[in-house]
């Protein structure tokens, strides 16, 4: 039984996941429960650009899950890049899955990060100015 809630991003865990094999589904979700769901931080967790976030890259294909824990997100007050839509309603005992895929998917998500921290920096000089 997960010690931990684990919920997705719908906006970025379904796309990713939308087209794998049932195999490589049933794999993944047997990772989300009896790993991620029971220790989230036994993986790596992830600096920079990438900092509140965590990967799970223990599957024999060489994809990864990337995820956010929710109490770990608030500590380190990463909330604004990883900009869950939900982050007051969740309890820190949450893991939000984001993105599952191969090492590439570490350049997207710099890319899809750096472009939400822009949009957000402009919405809040445009809001200032007001």
């Amino acid at each position: 039984m997960p010690s931990y809630i684990v919920r997705q991003n719908d906006n970025t865990w379904m796309p990713s996941t939308a087209n794998l094999s049932p195999h490589l589904k049933n794999i993944v979700h047997e990772k989300v429960t009896s790993q991620i769901g029971v220790d989230p931080y036994n993986a790596e967790p992830l600096h920079y650009e990438l900092e509140g976030l965590w990967s799970y890259n223990k599957l024999k294909s060489g994809y990864r899950i990337i995820y956010a824990i929710c109490g770990d997100c608030r500590k380190k007050k990463a909330m604004t890049m990883n900009n869950c839509s939900n982050c007051k309603e969740v309890t820190d005992n949450s893991v939000v899955l984001w993105v599952f895929g191969s090492h590439d998917v570490y350049e997207d998500l710099k890319r899809a990060r750096k472009k939400a921290w822009e949009k957000l920096v402009k919405q809040r000089r445009h809001d200032r100015r007001r």
